[in-house]
């Protein structure tokens, strides 16, 4: 005869087996419905060039940006971003594991695919119950579009501050140049803007701005694009906006 005890833990076992065996089910059940009721995201690069045109910007085709330039953004913001299909799911654990600990949102885990979405689709809105929508657009997105398109796309929606909209204004109103022109340490500095324009404002706050290109420097070095030596020279030199 089994005791209270032995009842409980074979309860306890049941419901356990039966999340097992359901949570997969309806979670791809959600994600089907999910799919199904979001926007359709073939309309991506045409949205795009109508906000380049709203705010008087053209399109840079990604044959114009410097390799460095990718490599820069890819390696501050998403560094795996050729390997996983809209979500990375390593950078997501790593961020709700820091969160947690934490006790408060540090990191976001946002790939270049969700923020392209989050700009393009959500009205820069993906907190709280929007973020699975975030997602699934994210994983449309990438179903329907290559790398080359996302990323050519990511350049010319966000937003870099000062009126800079894509990367052909925001090269053109901090370093008064073509983006094809751009230098290393000018690349590395616009690549970190995106995440907060006015926190990292090159004007208002340089040193801010410093900091963080310094780290899309480092990450660039530790990911292997430049070497330590390339990023300490980009880092020495002055583009204009000294930190005092």
């Amino acid at each position: 005869m089994r005791g209270p005890s032995g009842t409980r833990r074979q309860r306890l076992v049941a419901v356990m087996v039966a999340l097992a065996l359901g949570l997969p089910a309806l979670f791809g059940i959600a994600t089907g419905v999910g799919l199904l009721v979001t926007p359709s995201v073939e309309n991506m690069p045409a949205r795009v060039d109508a906000m380049l045109k709203q705010h008087g910007g053209t399109r840079v085709h990604l044959d114009d940006i410097p390799d460095q330039l990718s490599e820069a953004l890819i390696a501050i913001e998403d560094e795996r971003f050729y390997q996983h299909s809209g979500i990375d799911t390593q950078g997501l654990i790593r961020a709700v594991l820091t969160d947690l600990y934490r006790h408060r949102a540090l990191q976001g885990g946002s790939t270049l695919s969700q923020q392209l979405m989050k700009v393009v689709y959500m009205n820069n809105d993906d907190d709280g119950w929007r973020k699975p929508e975030n997602l699934l657009l994210a994983l449309k997105v990438e179903a329907r579009f290559d790398k080359h398109t996302i990323l050519e796309n990511y350049f010319n929606a966000v937003y870099y501050g000062h009126g800079a909209y894509g990367i052909g204004m925001a090269a053109e109103i901090y370093f008064h140049r073509r983006p094809a022109q751009l230098d290393l340490a000018e690349a590395s500095m616009l690549a970190g803007l995106p995440q907060s324009p006015s926190f990292y404002d090159l004007y208002r706050n340089p040193c801010s701005a410093r900091a963080r290109q310094f780290n899309v420097l480092a990450q660039m070095a530790h990911d292997g694009y430049i070497s330590q030596k390339a990023a300490t020279a980009a880092y020495a030199e002055p583009i204009g906006f000294p930190c005092k």
